[in-house]
This record gives structure tokens, sequence and C-alpha cells, in this order.
């Protein structure tokens, strides 16, 4: 994948459905983001695949839902000729199936309409930095390198839950930890966990808080702040709940006598 002339400009496709909003996206790459270059245009994924015959692009953006062919069922297509494409997905759909579907081919970022430029450009800055230094894997596919990228991200983001157990935790706060947009992480949390991130969040509070009442002699409120609750109260209804006991109860059962919705993870 080299960019036009060396240190030129990347070249860019763009499959999207909508005239004006392909017009506005070729003004803010070229004009806005810089650094790429439109190199070809299609209204649906039948078109784009007959114009990728002639123009390989370094990097393609497209629609998901389109007449014709639409994006996934391009994609799944261009994978099988094209493996190392870099390719974004702008859809006007939180749709967590067709984002965990796109997860599968290999797509780099999954973006939300209206599209946020710094978002856009984070992302386009993504491709730039890994492909300004040569550090592809040897013998792996682009899609085999955006999985392993998948679970060392996800990785990261529980190591930085078990550190910050204590603390507020956001799906965007993270998200700015690893430098992806907060709907598509959440979608790459799921789609490489099975569980909701808040989900998740709250089972490893919960570890926590069960970890500190059987090991230490701690205070309630102690172990509700410790585990991430400002409210004692809170901490005490959501503890119930999730194992069927008070804090107190779970604190004098045996070991092996408790029962909760929560595994360990």
């Amino acid at each position: 994948m080299n960019a036009i002339g060396g240190m030129g400009l990347h070249k860019l496709f763009l499959v999207e459905d909508e005239a004006l909003i392909r017009s506005g996206l070729k003004h803010l790459i070229e004009e806005v983001i810089g650094g790429y270059r439109v190199v070809g245009e299609a209204e649906n994924g039948r078109l784009a695949l007959e114009a990728l015959k002639s123009v390989k692009p370094d990097v393609l953006i497209t629609d998901i839902r389109m007449n014709e062919m639409n994006g996934l069922e391009m994609i799944r297509r261009i994978r099988d000729r094209y493996p190392d494409m870099y390719i974004l997905i702008l859809s006007g759909f939180a749709d967590f199936e067709y984002a965990k579907q796109a997860i599968k081919y290999g797509i780099s970022d999954y973006l939300l309409k209206p599209v946020d430029r710094t978002e856009l450009a984070q992302a386009l800055g993504e491709f730039k930095r890994k492909h300004g230094a040569s550090n592809d894997l040897p013998g792996c596919s682009e899609e085999g390198e955006t999985e392993l990228r998948g679970r060392q991200l996800i990785r990261k983001v529980k190591e930085l839950v078990a550190q910050r157990l204590d603390q507020e935790i956001s799906l965007q706060y993270m998200a700015e930890q690893v430098h992806l947009n907060h709907q598509y992480l959440s979608v790459l949390f799921k789609s490489e966990t099975g569980q909701n991130f808040t989900d998740y969040v709250s089972q490893c509070r919960m570890n926590r808080a069960k970890q500190l009442l059987k090991e230490t002699n701690l205070k309630i409120y102690e172990v509700a702040k410790l585990s991430g609750y400002l409210s004692s109260k809170h901490f005490m209804a959501v503890f119930k709940d999730y194992t069927g006991s008070t804090p107190s109860q779970f604190r004098e059962q045996p070991e092996g006598e408790s029962h909760g919705r929560g595994a360990s993870g």
C-alpha cells in the first residue's frame, strides 16, 4: 500500500448512495483532514466492485445499507480479492449485528453518521500510523491483524478497568485511552467477550467487593468505596441483587455457599 508518489497522497475510495454525502466527505477528507486523494466513488457495492478492478485504493470508506448490494456483502467480496485493504464503515445505524459482522470481515473502524470530523481524522490517522512504518506481521492478512489488534485492545481495556475499580469508569473514557470511537469499542468489546461493557464493569466491581468482604475486615462503606460505589445504600442494593445476599450475610457465609449471578472474568 503505497501513497501516490512515495511521500504523496494516499488513495481513497468512497462508497455511499447519497451524492451529497459523498461530496461532503470528499471535501472533508481532501481539504480538511488532508493527506488523501479520492480516486473513485460509487453509489453501491456492485458499482464499487467494478471500479476496484481498475483502481486499487489504500483506504475504502463505505456505507452499509445501500441498494443492489449492501456494504457487508461488498466487504465480504473485497476481502476475497483484496485481503489487505483498509476499510472504514460510516453508517447511520448503530446496529450491533451489522457491526459484529463487519468486525468479522476485518474492518478497521465503524463510525456513525453524521460523521464526526475528529473521529474520521482519528481513524484515517490510524491508517497513516500503521502504514507509515513497515509493521506488518509476517504471514498475517489484514483481517488476522485486525482480530489480533482487537484482542489486544480488549485486554488493555480490561487491565484499565481492573486498575480503576474504585473510580468512575465510562465507556467514553476507555475509548479515549485506546484511541477508538466509543460506539466501535462497545461493539468490539461485546464481540470479543460476549458481554456488554457496563455489565463487565459491574461484574468486576462485584468480584472486588466479594473478595474484600471475605478477605478483609473493612467496613461495608469502605468496601463499597473501594469497589467504586460512593453510596453504601446503592452498593448494598446492587450487591443483594447480584448475589442474593446482603454484604453482611455474604461475609458470614462459609466459603462455597454464595450463589451470585455473575461468573468470574
